[in-house]
């Protein structure tokens, strides 16, 4: 009998873990195709609407000056748009090759930030608060991406109107750099999932919103490849704040 029981118990772990690694291995292979989906929409649109608006500056030789001057402005976005999907998948597929090659300096956070701002035509709304004084050392090239994705993610997920916040703070061991929307915020279950490859929460509140799941997985690794860490906590009344949380090594 005591055989038995060790031969069954064994069996049932077994089984435990063969069914885990299946459905997880069901669960990536889900989100790769919907990463596919997403990816193959989210070309097609710019592509699509740059060729729009440049036939129609081509074909209506009467156009007046303003519909000229915002036909190209929709241009440039889109192409700013397919500029950055494109980098993103071009970096998801190189950051693990990537890890040991950081090449840090230091930067003046804030100034490095309103440069980031003011290249985008798609940020509108920005407030950044980061003190005047702070001198971080990081890769510039690097930190770009997660300045832009976590602007992007703030931004899609907030209305048009509403004002998104770009923070420092530093304690006795760390610098926090946080960024702040008033958006439909974050499910408590689905907070360190959202910055695994590919995901991207399905509920009634995001299903709608475009995106590929590449965004905050880029953040997160590349955080961790220069020894600091993100998580996201709810923003009161509503919405969310993404914190990076920086030793204050890199702070010179």
């Amino acid at each position: 009998m005591g055989e038995a029981t060790v031969f069954v118990t064994l069996i049932g772990i077994g089984a435990f873990y063969v069914i885990r690694s299946f459905y997880r291995e069901f669960s990536l292979a889900k989100r790769q195709k919907n990463f596919s989906l997403s990816v193959t929409h989210e070309l097609k649109t710019p592509i699509a609407s740059t060729r729009l608006f440049a036939e129609t500056l081509l074909n209506r030789k009467e156009i007046s000056e303003d519909k000229k001057q915002s036909s190209l402005e929709k241009i440039i976005q889109e192409q700013d748009r397919l500029q950055q999907l494109v980098d993103k998948i071009l970096l998801a597929s190189s950051i693990g090759e990537s890890k040991q090659s950081l090449s840090y300096k230091p930067i003046a956070f804030k100034e490095f930030v309103n440069t980031i701002v003011n290249s985008n035509s798609f940020y509108n709304n920005i407030q950044n608060n980061i003190d005047e004084k702070l001198v971080l050392s990081v890769d510039d090239f690097y930190m770009t991406s997660v300045i832009q994705n976590l602007l992007d993610n703030a931004r899609k997920y907030s209305s048009a109107e509403e004002t998104i916040v770009v923070e420092s703070k530093i304690d006795s061991s760390n610098l926090f750099i946080s960024f702040i929307d008033k958006g439909i915020g974050v499910p408590d279950k689905e907070k360190t999932k959202i910055f695994e490859q590919f995901y991207r929460v399905e509920d009634e509140d995001t299903r709608s919103y475009k995106g590929t799941g590449l965004g905050l997985y880029l953040v997160n690794e590349i955080v961790k490849m220069h020894g600091a860490k993100i998580y996201c906590k709810n923003n009161n009344p509503k919405g969310s704040i993404f914190t990076i949380q920086f030793k204050l090594e890199n702070v010179k």
